[in-house]
């Protein structure tokens, strides 16, 4: 699915081929304090179908549990998350991960699977039809 998004005040914009099966909600701590919410939707898409069409973010290079960096893009003018990256150099793990909440398109997603469950709060409901993990996938 062809999707196109931008940061909050429009300083920089995105397109990107998503794939609806790889829609996700992250429950981890890193997740819920970045998007200032109980957890994000994003999805992993191809390198290859992702670029920035205007304007240019800022970076945070973010240590995973893994131990694997991973480059977080924001708007420096407003501060919207918009994808993580893989840092230059690690192209043998290059993935592009896509905060759909960002997404013109966003409305047209559902999540199909969960992460971090074991950090999910404890009001928040599983989402119907989701397949869960207490963390990080294999």
């Amino acid at each position: 699915m062809h999707m196109a998004g931008s940061c909050f005040c429009g300083a920089v914009e995105w397109v990107a081929e998503v794939d609806p099966n790889l829609v996700g909600v992250c429950h981890c701590r890193d997740c819920q304090i970045m998007s200032g919410g109980a957890f994000r939707m994003s999805s992993t898409v191809d390198p290859g179908t992702f670029k920035f069409t205007k304007g240019a973010p800022k970076h945070f290079d973010k240590t995973a549990d893994s131990g694997k960096v991973r480059r977080m893009a924001f708007c420096g003018d407003c501060g919207t998350h918009l994808c993580s990256l893989s840092p230059p150099g690690d192209e043998e793990a290059s993935v592009v991960s896509v905060r759909l909440a960002t997404s013109h398109q966003f409305s047209e997603l559902k999540p199909v699977g969960e992460l971090y469950c074991d950090s999910r709060v404890p009001w928040l409901p599983k989402f119907e039809g989701t397949v869960e993990f207490p963390k990080m996938p294999e």
